[in-house]
């Protein structure tokens, strides 16, 4: 038996519905808010349908959902009962969604009204689910009481305990270079997360938040869902990313917290409707999922009038956040911070696996308590993913003698053009400090002569900037190496974009092609 603390994740917020069920745990400006104690009420309904569905120990159970009110009940519920919950990218389209849920292997599919279509393609095309074994929890945007069975026989069973090592979720990745991988998070990354978390950023039940990410991702769940409710605090949803609606909610709620991906962060910026809100309650706005350019920080933080800017280092492996700053720490280029006191951190050299000394880069390896165990149904992958019990990021960065680490590029990314090595991330923060630039993503693509090109994709914030615009900004302003200067110079109206709002490059360089 483990000898840290063993406790099922639902009981952090059940402690908090009994000590104050009459606060409101979730804001709804057009709507009725949400009660700790209505949270908690709902979570023991699900947990009541899950009882009395006959399924195995370890079921999964997969939650289909919009960002709603309804999704933490529903996930506290799963929970409750015992059993594993696999939040779905309600982003992705039919054939990821079938690949997923067959893989997954679920008991029981938890889903909405809104997401008839898709649902009726999983019944089709995933063996484990039916009619029978779906329950369309939500409706209009709703919590359907009236969906789940036994609703005035069966009472809710108590709370099953659940030891740190056992799965609490399995949560997909998001499948941009591959197959989406399972990624298995037991209680104890989960409460390890919301705990070090609260510590570190130090929330209180005074904070309000706006979650602007999706709650099937690791920001939404266990950045603001999670922690929020743990400390008896408040948090408005925002249903779909828009930038002024964004801006109108921290606006309109006061308050004091977000987290943006920092194409996010570029929209805001570039939207006039949200720069002339009221923002100035905002206390702490994290930012990550992607590089962030100090070009994109200041012109946000200039914009917005937000107190702090903190870098929000995570992965699906990780549970979410497992690198940040705090609000005393000079801001720099490519800064990530200090590995949070959940994680163990090194920088290895790529080819001999051995730490490497300060300035020089290497890949970031994690070990620690929010660390994944491993990939659902995958024991090779798991293997190719671990050293020793170090997790590989797949990140290239380097630390400094003060311990901060900085970020380079993901090891995937970095462009070999000519026999030499380019971040994409060092031109992008180049190029995004250029004015007349919204938005930049650097990638390679394929060229007979260097094997890949530095390649820019660039969205222009009017319709005047030239390609000879850009070099020459490039020849005056720019002190990178020649081979880091873009031989290819393309120009969007738009990037396409992942569920959580990053840039999707893979896309973007399969639709720029290769010269």
């Amino acid at each position: 038996m483990s000898s840290r603390t063993i406790m099922n994740v639902y009981r952090y917020v059940q402690h908090t519905a009994n000590r104050v069920p009459d606060d409101v745990a979730v804001l709804r400006p057009d709507s009725e808010d949400v009660t700790y104690g209505e949270i908690d009420r709902r979570a023991r309904r699900v947990a009541a349908w899950v009882d009395s569905q006959g399924m195995a120990e370890d079921a999964r159970i997969a939650v289909m959902l919009p960002d709603c009110a309804a999704y933490a009940s529903v996930v506290l519920g799963i929970w409750r009962a015992g059993r594993v919950a696999s939040p779905l990218n309600t982003r992705f389209g039919t054939d990821e969604l079938v690949y997923t849920l067959s893989d997954l292997d679920p008991s029981a599919l938890v889903t909405a009204d809104a997401f008839a279509d898709q649902t009726a393609a999983i019944h089709e095309g995933v063996d484990a689910l039916d009619e029978a074994s779906t329950v369309t929890a939500v409706t209009g945007g709703e919590f359907e009481e009236t969906a789940l069975p036994d609703r005035e026989t069966r009472p809710a069973p108590a709370p099953v305990k659940r030891l740190d090592e056992e799965p609490a979720v399995v949560m997909y990745t998001s499948g941009t270079t591959g197959r989406p991988k399972g990624v298995v998070q037991t209680h104890r990354n989960i409460t390890a997360n919301v705990q070090c978390g609260i510590t570190t950023f130090g929330y209180t039940d005074e904070d309000v938040a706006v979650a602007a990410v999706p709650m099937f991702h690791v920001g939404g769940l266990y950045g603001v869902l999670l922690p929020i409710l743990s400390v008896g605090a408040s948090f408005a949803i925002l249903e779909a990313w828009d930038a002024a609606a964004w801006a109108a909610l921290v606006e309109e709620t006061g308050a004091t917290l977000t987290g943006l991906i920092p194409t996010m962060m570029v929209d805001a910026v570039n939207t006039p409707e949200a720069v002339e809100r009221d923002t100035s309650s905002l206390e702490r706005v994290f930012y990550g999922g992607a590089p962030a350019t100090v070009a994109t920080l200041d012109a946000f933080e200039e914009a917005f009038d937000c107190a702090a800017l903190l870098d929000y280092y995570g992965q699906t492996e990780n549970t979410g956040v497992s690198v940040t700053f705090d609000e005393d720490t000079e801001r720099r280029p490519a800064l990530l911070g200090w590995p949070m006191d959940s994680v163990r951190a090194r920088v290895v050299d790529f080819e001999t696996g051995e730490d490497v000394p300060p300035g020089d880069q290497g890949e970031l390896l994690l070990k620690g308590d929010v660390i994944t165990p491993g990939y659902w149904n995958a024991p090779e992958k798991t293997e190719r993913a671990f050293t020793e019990g170090w997790l590989h990021t797949g990140d290239v960065v380097r630390r400094d003698d003060d311990g901060l680490l900085y970020y380079v590029d993901r090891v995937d990314d970095i462009i070999l053009t000519g026999g030499e090595k380019v971040a994409p991330t060092t031109v992008e923060e180049a190029l995004q400090a250029m004015p007349g630039v919204a938005a930049v993503a650097v990638f390679g693509t394929d060229h007979e002569r260097w094997g890949e090109a530095v390649t820019a994709a660039i969205v222009p914030a009017d319709g005047s900037l030239t390609e000879d615009d850009v070099l020459d900004y490039w020849e005056r302003e720019v002190e990178l190496a020649g081979y880091e200067k873009p031989r290819r110079i393309v120009f969007r109206e738009a990037f396409p974009r992942t569920a959580t709002q990053k840039v999707n490059k893979v896309a973007l360089a399969r639709e720029v092609g290769g010269e």
